[in-house]
């Protein structure tokens, strides 16, 4: 089927589209919370258990809301577009759909749109710089929806479904809060780090050593500080959950030199050599990542009764009970 174009001002429309929706809801929450902060101060003699609740999701809605529209807002976006001319690429303000892209963020959910995306090429590596929206799943509508930003790096061969972790994002304080989802027998020892982990497809192991050398995995390790990466076929993705271009202008133009730099290093030829020789021809088939199903179901049940129980514990408290 071939791809449906639009206007730029079409685009540009969707995009304000896009932006409006988190603004809205930001404003909304904001209003809730307050109005409900003053009924239980002016109006009610007692905390009433209800409105603590009303008032603790209004205020999680309205900073979700906000997260939106700092991280992925018009700064952001004319970042991107002021850096196309000097880098001779092309700024688009929206597409529907994943573009073809495969990342989990890609994968998963429903009502994909592309929006504020520059794509260009570092040397001779292709690169692309935008951001995604999506919903859930079908039929869902959540008022601050989902955002992510990536970065998608077309690489010189195909690589093994690769899930790459750096020990970075996954703890606070020493607690680790995001226990890995994917199935232990797909961890590759690279016998080289303990600290990073690397899930990858069935039938790709003897790729992923080869490719996963001591300096690759260095250069990795400086993006996955920020970013969560991934890798599938020809392309590698870094997913965060802030834009590339937000933050001060210092901000960006770090993480701008950030993916440049490991773009250029993924363009060094010696580096695919034996993944050429590997891969082409009649080389290995490549399997799909496996999700671990028990360890995803016990994460979700914890962090839902850790929800019901903070929840509970607000309406008892302010029911009076234990006084």
């Amino acid at each position: 089927m071939a791809a449906v174009t639009i206007s730029e001002e079409t685009a540009y429309a969707r995009y304000r589209d896009l932006l409006r929706r988190p603004r809205t809801a930001a404003a909304l929450a904001a209003v809730v919370a307050v109005v409900s902060v003053a009924m239980q101060v002016v109006v009610l003699d007692d905390v009433s258990g209800p409105l603590l609740v009303v008032t603790v999701g209004s205020v999680l809605v309205c900073v979700l809301a906000t997260w939106n529209v700092v991280n992925f807002g018009r700064t952001a976006a004319r970042r991107l577009e002021d850096a196309s001319p000097s880098v001779g690429g092309t700024f688009s303000w929206w597409r529907n759909g994943t573009g073809g892209y495969e990342a989990m963020p890609f994968a998963y959910g429903a009502d994909h749109q592309r929006f504020a995306y520059l794509s260009y090429a570092v040397g001779a590596v292709p690169v692309e710089i935008g951001h995604l929206a999506s919903q859930a799943g079908r039929g869902s509508s959540s008022p601050t929806g989902r955002r992510h930003a990536y970065v998608a790096i077309r690489l010189p061969e195909r690589l093994p479904h690769t899930i790459l972790g750096f020990g970075h994002r996954s703890t606070v304080l020493g607690i680790r809060v995001v226990p890995e989802q994917w199935h232990r027998s797909q961890l590759v020892d690279l016998g080289f780090d303990r600290r990073v982990k690397a899930y990858v497809g069935d039938g790709g192991e003897q790729t992923a050593r080869e490719f996963f050398t001591p300096a690759v995995v260095a250069v990795l390790a400086r993006v996955g500080r920020t970013y969560d990466v991934e890798i599938k076929d020809r392309i590698l993705y870094l997913i965060g959950t802030r834009s590339v271009a937000a933050g001060s202008v210092r901000r960006w133009s770090r993480q701008r030199d950030l993916v440049e730099s490991l773009a250029r290093a993924l363009a060094d030829d010696g580096l695919w050599a034996p993944i050429r020789h590997q891969v082409r021809g009649n080389g290995p088939r490549f399997g799909a990542m496996r999700a671990d199903v028990g360890r995803a179901v016990t994460m979700f049940a914890v962090v839902v009764g850790a929800v019901v129980v903070v929840i509970s514990a607000l309406v008892i408290y302010a029911s009076g009970v234990l006084e």
